[in-house]
């Protein structure tokens, strides 16, 4: 099984996402975006893996002390994946408690480790993926940066989910959900 652990977005959050990706979507040259069922913030990518009951075990332990916490949205932005400027990822960064959000970081990595998961050790950008090999100009980048996004959500738990395709979609599954203290 694909896995990765996240918090998922929804509410008025995901609305102005959807929104801002059909503005993207509409601006761009094309690409893979993201549906709004699938807006998450990745907390660590596990990738293959069948020890469900390992991650949710370093789940609970990663969320000891940790208490609710909000979240707002930042504002457009975009990564390279490559030099030549191709397959660039779009998204709009995290804002809000913050520091929360990088604590949980590092105590779901260290409680992974713990546990024998390997998982990617790129430095933490908190962010939501509206889409991947999306091409525009700096001139819609600015455009899009401009459009105010207000919505907030309050973080209340963590999710264990599964990548899989269906009938050629990318869907995220749930498999275990960890509430916050």
């Amino acid at each position: 099984m694909r896995l990765f652990i996240g918090i998922p977005v929804s509410g008025p959050m995901r609305a102005e996402l959807a929104s801002l990706s059909k503005a993207l979507r509409g601006r761009s040259c094309g690409g893979r975006f993201v549906p709004p069922e699938n807006f998450h913030i990745t907390l660590r990518y596990i990738g293959e893996s069948d020890d469900l009951a390992g991650a949710a075990s370093a789940m609970r332990e990663a969320v000891r002390g940790i208490r609710p916490f909000t979240l707002g949205l930042g504002e457009y932005g975009f990564f390279e994946r490559t030099a030549s400027g191709s397959h660039r990822v779009s998204l709009v960064d995290v804002t809000g408690d913050t520091e929360e959000l990088r604590i949980l970081h590092e105590t779901l990595g260290s409680a992974l480790a713990d546990r024998g998961f390997s998982f990617d050790t790129k430095r933490f950008r908190p962010h939501i993926t509206l889409g991947r090999s999306v091409e525009h100009d700096e001139l819609t980048a600015n455009e899009l940066r401009s459009i105010p996004l207000t919505a907030g959500m309050r973080v209340t738990e963590i999710v264990l989910f599964e990548s899989v395709k269906l009938k050629g979609k990318q869907v995220y599954n749930p498999l275990h959900r960890e509430p916050l203290e």
